[in-house]
């Protein structure tokens, strides 16, 4: 972990400079005293589903040579991903009451 933590606030800019199209990073985040499902989360920000696309088309040699040494310095347990937005932006919807007969 005190590998990660180094070589991430070395790279911060890097990473955010050269984010695909329409991802912004947020930062990387250590979950602290056991709460969180893994050691790290990785937060970006995007505006609108599209930009999920844009990162398999990304082809930014620096993004990914940055990415794959990250990845080999974090645990090789799987981490859960989450897809965010905020609450007064969500369309919500509610199964209709059946009535009992």
């Amino acid at each position: 972990m005190k590998e990660l933590q180094k070589f991430v606030r070395e790279n911060e800019k890097t990473i955010a400079e050269h984010a695909p199209k329409g991802w912004k990073y947020m930062g990387t985040y250590c979950y602290v005293h056991g709460f969180g499902p893994s050691h790290i989360a990785l937060i970006w920000e995007i505006s609108n589903y599209s930009d999920l696309d844009t990162l398999y088309e990304h082809d930014d040699q620096v993004f990914w040579k940055i990415f794959e040494q990250k990845m080999e310095l974090l645990a090789p347990d799987p981490t859960p991903g989450w897809l965010l937005r905020k609450i007064g932006e969500t369309r919500i919807t509610e199964a209709e009451e059946k009535s009992v007969d």
